[in-house]
C-alpha cells in the first residue's frame, strides 16, 4: 500500500512533540490530604455544602479583568487539560488519570495536526485556499464551521460548549487565516517575520502560537495574578528555577492546578453579558445561554469588542467578576447537569447541579487535595487564617479551591501567593519546557503591537479590519448538508 508521505510526516512530528512531554498524567504537587474528621462522610459533605452555600452571590461585582479573559482562560485550559476518568465524589489517584490533551500550549485545539493530519479543519477547495482554516456556515458566517449535524469542526469539541469560548476559538481561527494571507501576499513586509526555509503556512502557525503565548504572559496572567507574585515566578523561571515547593519531577499539569487553583475562573463568571446587540442571561430555561445554545449552531454573533478592550474603544469592554470567594448565583443551578451521583458519599441532585458544590466535593472527596494552609506552607508562605464562612461551616482545613479564591480578597480581586504561584508556575513551566514556544524566541515582539502593547483586543481589531482582505472568505464556510447529499 502506498504511503501518503506528507500525512506520515505530519503525524510523526506530532507524535514526537507529544513524546517530549515526560508525564501525561495529572500527578500532585503536595501529599494527599484525606478527610479524617468527622468520620461520617455524609456529615463531612454537609460541612462542605455549608461553605458552598455561603459562597452564593446574588449581586453583581466588577473586578480588574476584562470579561473576555474568563473565556480566554477557559480556552487555555482546553488547550492543555482533559480529564475523562474521574467522577464526582469518587476518590481518584491523580497519578493514574491520564491527561487526554497534550500539556503544551500548542493550539492543537485550533490547528489540529496541520492540514495533512487534521484535514477536516482546513479548506481543500483549491490550491489558493489550502492551509486556511474553515470558519463560518452558510446560515451564519460568524459561527464556527460545522458538519451537517451541526457539530463544530474544531480541534476540541469543548470549545463549542458556550457562545463565548466559541467566539474566542473562532477569533483565533480567523487570526491564523489573516496571518497566512498576509504572509502569502507579503503585506507590510510580513515575509520578513519568517524563519529560514519556513513555508508560509508553517510560519502562520508559529506566529499564531507566539502571539497566543505573548497574550498569556503579558495580558492574561497579569489580569488575574497579583503583579508581585507573577514577577517572582517569572524571575525564578528565567533563572532556570521553579517556584519554591515545585519540583522538576512534578507532573506538568498537577491536580492542585487543574482541580483547584485554575478553577478560579468560575468566580469571575458574570450573571449576564452584553453581547453587543443585547444583554443575555448566563443560562436560559433550556440550558442554552439565552438563545446562544451550547454545542450547536449559533444564530447570533458575540461582539468580542464588548469582552476585550480594543484600541478603538478601550473602555467599551465589560469587566469580569473579581477573583474572590463569591460565585454568581446562576452557577448553582447548572442546566446541563443531569442529576445526583452515587456515593459514598451520596450527592444530591441539587448539590450536583451547583458548580461551587462540585468544586469543593471534587477537591476534598475526589482528589483529597492538600488544604490551602498546607499548600501555602509548602510554597513558603504564611497561611491565611480561616475567614468567616469557613469558621461558620466548622472547617479547620480550608479546601484549596476556596483558599485560592479567599486570597483574592487580600489581593485586589486577583490570585495571591498560593493560587497565583500555582497558576503562573504551571503555565510558565509549560512555555519554558517547550523549545518551540515564545519563551525561547529572543527579541520577538508582536507584529501588530503599538508602543509595545498587544492583547486580545488588538486581535479583535486586526481581524475585524483585515478579514475583508481575504477574497474567498465564503469558500471557507462549511458546506450545507445539501452540498454533502449531492456528493452521494
Amino acid at each position: 500500500m502506498s504511503e501518503h508521505h506528507g500525512m506520515a510526516k505530519a503525524l510523526r512530528e506530532r507524535q514526537q512533540a507529544q513524546a517530549s512531554i515526560h508525564d501525561r498524567t495529572f500527578g500532585r504537587l503536595f501529599e494527599r490530604n484525606p478527610i479524617r474528621l468527622p468520620t461520617d462522610l455524609d456529615r463531612a459533605l454537609d460541612l462542605l455544602s455549608d461553605l458552598a452555600d455561603a459562597m452564593r452571590d446574588e449581586a453583581s461585582a466588577t473586578g480588574p479583568a476584562d470579561a473576555g479573559q474568563t473565556f480566554f482562560g477557559q480556552f487555555v485550559d482546553h488547550d492543555v487539560t482533559l480529564d475523562v476518568q474521574s467522577a464526582l465524589g469518587k476518590t481518584a489517584a491523580a497519578v493514574d488519570i491520564e491527561n487526554q490533551r497534550t500539556p503544551t500550549l500548542d493550539l492543537d485545539c485550533v490547528l489540529g495536526g496541520g492540514a495533512e493530519a487534521s484535514p477536516l479543519l482546513y479548506s481543500h477547495h483549491s490550491h489558493e485556499t489550502a492551509h486556511y482554516l474553515l470558519t463560518g456556515t452558510h446560515a451564519n458566517p460568524d459561527d464556527l464551521a460545522r458538519n451537517p449535524e451541526g457539530i463544530a469542526c474544531i480541534g476540541d469539541p469543548r470549545n463549542d460548549e458556550n457562545a463565548f469560548v466559541a467566539a474566542v476559538q473562532n477569533l483565533m481561527i480567523r487570526f491564523h487565516n489573516v496571518l497566512l494571507h498576509r504572509l502569502r501576499h507579503d503585506t507590510d513586509g510580513m515575509k520578513a517575520a519568517k524563519l529560514k526555509d519556513e513555508s508560509d503556512h508553517v510560519a502562520a502557525a508559529r506566529l499564531l502560537r507566539w502571539h497566543y503565548h505573548w497574550i498569556i504572559l503579558h495580558e492574561y496572567l497579569p489580569a488575574f495574578v497579583d503583579d508581585e507574585v507573577l514577577e517572582r515566578v517569572v524571575r525564578r523561571m528565567e533563572r532556570g528555577r521553579l517556584p519554591k515547593g515545585m519540583r522538576p519531577r512534578d507532573a506538568y499539569i498537577p491536580a492542585e492546578f487543574s482541580v483547584a487553583a485554575y478553577r478560579f475562573g468560575h468566580g469571575t463568571v458574570r450573571s449576564e453579558y452584553d453581547i453587543g446587540t443585547e444583554t443575555v442571561k448566563l443560562f436560559a430555561n433550556d440550558g442554552s445561554m439565552d438563545g446562544l445554545p451550547a454545542f450547536g449552531p449559533k444564530t447570533r454573533t458575540v461582539d468580542l469588542a464588548k469582552f476585550f478592550g480594543t484600541r478603538a474603544d478601550p473602555d467599551r469592554a465589560q469587566k469580569a467578576r473579581p477573583v474572590g470567594p463569591r460565585i454568581a448565583a446562576e452557577l448553582y443551578d447548572l442546566p446541563f447537569v443531569g442529576g445526583g451521583e452515587d456515593g459514598p458519599p451520596a450527592i444530591s441532585f441539587e448539590r450536583a447541579r451547583s458548580l461551587a458544590h462540585r468544586n469543593l466535593i471534587r477537591d476534598r472527596f475526589g482528589f483529597e487535595l492538600a488544604s490551602g494552609q498546607q499548600a501555602a506552607a509548602e510554597l513558603g508562605f504564611t497561611p491565611l487564617d480561616r475567614d468567616e464562612p469557613t469558621r461558620r461551616a466548622g472547617l479547620d482545613k480550608i479546601p484549596l479551591w476556596y483558599y485560592c479564591l479567599q486570597e483574592g480578597d487580600h489581593y485586589g480581586g486577583k490570585l495571591g501567593e498560593t493560587g497565583g504561584t500555582i497558576v503562573a508556575g504551571v503555565i510558565c513551566r509549560l512555555l519554558r519546557d517547550d523549545p518551540r514556544s515564545l519563551w525561547h524566541a529572543d527579541g520577538f515582539a508582536p507584529l501588530f503591537a503599538r508602543h509595545g502593547a498587544f492583547g486580545m483586543g488588538d486581535v479583535v481589531d486586526l481581524v475585524n479590519e483585515a478579514w475583508g482582505e481575504i477574497p474567498f472568505g465564503e469558500v471557507l464556510r462549511s458546506p450545507r448538508s445539501t452540498d454533502f447529499a449531492s456528493l452521494s
